[in-house]
């Protein structure tokens, strides 16, 4: 990633961050559904989560 010029990280960045809240709308919508979150939502919630994580150090790496 050090090799993209600013206009180049943007774009990534923009992409990074759409992808980002798409996954956060799939954690409201499972937490929406439902007063309890069952243990499967709970583990699909806790996978989503993790690439939320991935892409926010992705997100992160882009700038150093």
């Amino acid at each position: 990633m050090a090799n993209l010029n600013s206009d180049q990280k943007a774009k990534l960045y923009n992409d990074m961050l759409y992808r980002y809240q798409r996954l956060q709308e799939q954690v409201r919508l499972i937490k929406a559904k439902n007063f309890e979150v069952s243990e499967q939502d709970q583990r699909t919630i806790y996978q989503i989560e993790n690439q939320m994580k991935q892409i926010y150090s992705d997100t992160q790496k882009l700038y150093l």
